[in-house]
């Protein structure tokens, strides 16, 4: 089934409805807010460019979702190729995987302080961004985005095997990192 494509497309709606989930896809997955503003302004000129040739196999958002994360990727790999090329020295191995050091702890969240939701927010976004590269993008895509492991899997170039395997290590470095934030203390 063909989506509908909306009767006014506009580079104004296009900007207007999605430019601010472009951003936050980009800043999610690169972790700073100067590169996720060239990539949204890079995915902005494209869609603007290339409108006329959207032609509603799928919805509009997952068109432009699908550019947004390409150009992350490519932005990211020429950041990479760029400190490479600067340093002369390759990148440590961030696929390594490791046990987590400590015993599984309870969180401990008082839901009557809003005032607490801030700054949670800004740990747990300060945790998807120490996440490597590989894992970060499985888990915003999955669990940030909601998108199911097999459009990863196409997005990314991966086996929905390696989304799984990718996705479960991101959970698993997501919980050691915010366990300092949320456990509470343990029963005597």
């Amino acid at each position: 089934m063909v989506a509908p494509i909306p009767e006014k497309l506009t580079p104004e709606l296009v900007f207007r409805e999605y430019a601010p989930r472009i951003y936050n896809i980009a800043r999610r997955m690169l972790g700073n807010d100067a590169d996720a503003e060239d990539v949204t302004q890079d995915v902005l000129l494209q869609v603007v460019r290339k409108l006329d040739t959207f032609r509603g196999e799928s919805q509009l958002s997952t068109w432009l979702h699908r550019v947004t994360v390409n150009a992350a990727l490519a932005h990211r790999q020429k950041r990479a190729n760029r400190q490479r090329h600067e340093t002369g020295d390759l990148a440590d191995d961030l696929m390594e995987t490791t046990a987590p050091e400590s015993a599984v702890k309870r969180w401990n969240i008082s839901p009557e302080e809003p005032i607490l939701a801030a700054e949670q927010q800004d740990v747990i976004e300060k945790a998807i961004a120490q996440l490597p590269e590989p894992f970060r993008d499985v888990y915003v895509l999955a669990d940030v985005e909601g998108l199911p492991n097999a459009e990863i899997g196409e997005m990314l170039g991966l086996s929905v095997p390696a989304v799984k395997s990718r996705l479960h290590r991101a959970r698993m470095r997501m919980r050691d990192l915010l366990a300092p934030h949320f456990e509470g203390e343990l029963a005597s």
